[in-house]
């Protein structure tokens, strides 16, 4: 169950953060507020982008890694994630 909910989860916060790297979103708010009303993210998460500080920095990279190990290039990380840290 925890595979499938970080799978949904993880994917869904890489895009986000890749958007905003490329400059499809211009702020962090705006990234949180769209997943949220946009795509249904989960409202608990405060926003895709609140997901990926609330769970760390390291701890998702970390997982972000494990996920693409098992499942491919989709959970690879946008560089901005990196420099979060």
């Amino acid at each position: 169950m925890q595979e499938l909910k970080d799978r949904l989860l993880y994917r869904q916060a890489i895009e986000a953060a890749r958007c905003l790297q490329e400059g499809v979103l211009t702020s962090e708010h705006d990234g949180n507020i769209g997943s949220i009303f946009g795509i249904g993210f989960p409202a608990w998460t405060g926003g895709a982008l609140q997901f990926v500080r609330s769970e760390g920095i390291a701890r998702f990279t970390a997982r972000a890694g494990q996920l693409a190990q098992r499942h491919g290039p989709r959970f690879a990380l946008p560089d901005l994630v990196r420099e979060w840290r």
